[in-house]
């Protein structure tokens, strides 16, 4: 009987790991690269529409002052840049306003308090698409790094294609292996769980969003529910894929790796940290027992091909062994053939399953902090978990 059930675990599970595998690769061949898509001629365009970029800030002293430069190096010919700084307490607000007299096109919104019921990232750029005047509006992080001709870049391929929303997924910059295999796995699994392979498609109705890059036309952004709709909602970037799919827009995700850089997180201990207010929402839904099932199932993915092969040794199964075989082929062909340009970051992927672990560890620990403290606290206010469930939007 044990042996049956052993079995049959095995094969299922161990399917579905290849399986997992399979939409990996999938998911990554259906996104397309942005300078691959501009190596044609509509890169350029005779005239160039309006753009305000928002970008909303909270003690970002170490990286806003490099990132807003590397903005307003674009070539882009009609732009205005929004920085909001929200209560921030380290000299954030004071490299923005320096920004600001050197250069025109930067507006400066200090935030001094936080009205009830929101976020304040959601609310900062609520209160920077007020002061925007452009045809298009693009809501950035503070340390995201533009390439030259990054915005050139975009808005070709948004009017080429006729997009009305556009999420473009930053190169990475990443120290330490251990933080890598963390990066990797979470971004991997984000991807398969948006379902981002299908974001592309013709008439395609999936959502999808990028807290680096959000780009929205601006008639577009103005027939949704607007950040309002959003205020209580800490994966405000999905989000906003969100209201634009409710609103009949057309989205379209593309990887802008040789136009966009950031250092996402200094190291692991900083990604628990960065992540832990996002974490329990999305997949389990503020709800302890569908975390459990998330983590629990995820444990068991991982222990297939392993118990697979011991079984299968022990009891001289072929059944399991092919299936073991299968599971771990699947997953060394990906890590080889997924990677396009440093062969180091192979490693990382073979390292998957450690990103794994690593990643049912944030999800234990976001939600145990938040059922323990009763909600969460972002920016130096607590919001409670009923109302975290009243107002929560994004649910994979």
């Amino acid at each position: 009987m044990l042996v049956n059930v052993i079995t049959v675990y095995t094969i299922v599970f161990c399917a579905v790991w290849t399986l997992l595998f399979v939409g990996f690769m999938w998911t990554l061949q259906r996104i397309p690269r942005l300078d691959e898509e501009l190596a044609t001629p509509q890169a350029t365009a005779d005239k160039w529409p309006s753009l305000s970029i928002v970008v909303p800030a909270c003690n970002e002293a170490e990286h806003i002052e490099s990132a807003m430069k590397s903005i307003l190096a674009q070539d882009y010919p009609d732009l205005e840049v929004i920085a909001v700084d929200d209560r921030s307490t380290d000299a954030t607000g004071e490299i923005l306003d320096r920004l600001a007299e050197t250069d025109a096109r930067v507006q400066v919104l200090h935030i001094r308090s936080l009205p009830p019921g929101w976020l304040g990232k959601v609310n900062a750029m609520h209160q920077g698409v007020q002061r925007a005047k452009g045809e298009w509006l693009l809501f950035t992080d503070a340390d995201v790094h533009y390439h030259p001709g990054a915005l050139r870049h975009a808005l070709a391929y948004a009017n080429h294609n006729g997009v009305d929303h556009l999420a473009l997924v930053p190169r990475v910059i990443i120290n330490g292996l251990l933080l890598e295999v963390a990066v990797r796995a979470f971004g991997l699994l984000l991807l398969l769980s948006a379902r981002a392979a299908k974001v592309n498609r013709p008439n395609s109705n999936t959502p999808f969003g990028i807290g680096a890059f959000n780009l929205v036309r601006t008639d577009l952004f103005e027939e949704t529910q607007g950040f309002e709709w959003l205020r209580l909602e800490p994966g405000d970037d999905y989000g906003l894929g969100l209201m634009v799919n409710q609103a009949g827009g057309k989205t379209r995700l593309a990887f802008a790796d040789k136009d966009l850089s950031m250092t996402w997180y200094e190291n692991v201990r900083a990604m628990f940290k960065g992540l832990e207010k996002n974490m329990f929402g999305p997949g389990a839904h503020y709800q302890w027992w569908r975390m459990l099932v998330v983590v629990v199932g995820l444990w068991a993915l991982l222990a297939a091909p392993c118990v697979a092969l011991t079984a299968g040794a022990i009891t001289g199964s072929w059944i399991m062994l092919g299936a073991a075989f299968t599971a771990v082929a699947s997953h060394v062909i990906f890590s080889f053939a997924a990677v396009l340009e440093k062969r180091s970051e192979t490693l990382s992927l073979l390292l998957f399953p450690l990103g794994v672990l690593i990643f049912t560890a944030m999800v234990l620990r976001s939600g145990l902090k938040c059922l323990l403290n009763g909600g969460i606290d972002w920016r130096g206010t607590h919001y409670s978990i009923d109302e975290l469930r009243a107002g929560q939007r994004v649910k994979f």
